[in-house]
């Protein structure tokens, strides 16, 4: 029995349909970490009743409580091996829980996949577990010229060798928030689809704000290009879909995300759209935006930020 466990919900979603085209065997189970949390709290009655709002507490503790009680109170729920994917987004309670899921502590398989360049939500604490380290230095998934400029905004002195050959570099449009970052992603899209001929379903949106606050999001219409997310609501709320249950994606819309939710994830051409110019971990969401890309990235920056973006490549 293996568990592959992430954080978010799209990633989770893209790996159990990838398995399951693939004919993946039994026995390996693909979810987020919080619908883990929930599934086995709800198998073994240690999670409370959902409150509606759902307060942040109930993500940061009563989950992770649940999942704790759960493997305290059931054997049967333990596993052989555990993967971690995008481990950086974990805070250090839920590695340790997860670690203790194994049905032999001392010889099961624990593996954590991590980018400290990646960590948004909170600093990277992998290396706390004191876990046997692998340094991986291969880019397999930007063109050369994304790969340089988002290597900018590393923290650390890496050499990245990056394997692919082919792809554009990376463009910048400079557009103030608001009325003209709408119409630059207009533009922007109008060139990929009709004048390059990009089909809709190779192209990512990604928002540097949240859904409820993104006004790209709001106007969701752009010309002929129509932007699709159906874990959101039409103000951008989350459905609270379990990853099982996000519906698949059209062909014929583009996929519009937060930068935070596509971890993990790429597309052949990513525009990136309301980049604040400054912001806590702003580093860190630059880096991971501009790496989603396999073959051409648009940023779409307001005039300070594009500045920078510039004079980094």
């Amino acid at each position: 029995r293996t568990l592959l466990v992430c954080f978010n919900q799209r990633l989770a979603t893209t790996m159990q349909r990838d398995l399951h085209d693939a004919q993946a065997p039994a026995g390996l189970t693909v979810t987020t970490f919080h619908r883990l949390c929930e599934l086995l709290g709800e198998a073994t009655d240690t999670l409370p009743p959902r409150p509606d709002p759902i307060p942040q507490a109930w993500w940061d503790q009563a989950l992770p409580d649940a999942l704790d009680a759960a493997i305290s109170t059931d054997d049967e729920e333990r596993v052989h091996a555990v993967i971690v994917d995008e481990g950086q987004d974990f805070a250090l309670g839920g590695l340790e829980s997860l670690q203790l899921l194994l049905r032999d502590q001392e010889h099961g398989v624990f593996w954590i996949f991590h980018d400290p360049a990646q960590a948004l939500f909170r600093p990277d604490v992998v290396g706390q577990l004191g876990l046997e380290r692998l340094e991986l230095f291969e880019d397999h998934r930007n063109p050369p010229g994304v790969a340089r400029l988002a290597a900018r905004f590393r923290d650390d002195d890496a050499e990245i060798e990056v394997f692919r050959e082919e792809g554009l570099p990376a463009e910048v449009v400079v557009a103030a928030p608001g009325a003209e970052t709408i119409e630059a992603v207009r533009k922007t899209l109008h060139r990929l689809i009709v004048e390059e001929q990009v089909p809709e379903f190779r192209i990512a949106v990604l928002s540097g704000t949240t859904p409820t606050k993104s006004e790209v999001w709001r106007a969701r219409r752009f010309g002929n290009a129509t932007l699709w997310n159906e874990a959101f609501d039409d103000e951008g709320r989350s459905k609270g879909l379990p990853p099982e249950q996000v519906p698949d994606e059209p062909p014929d819309v583009v996929l519009f995300e937060t930068i935070r939710r596509f971890k993990g994830l790429e597309r052949e051409v990513i525009v990136l759209c309301e980049l604040p110019e400054e912001a806590g971990r702003l580093d860190e969401l630059l880096y991971v935006g501009l790496t989603r890309a396999t073959t051409h990235v648009v940023v779409i920056a307001p005039p300070a930020l594009a500045e920078r973006l510039r004079s980094s490549g």
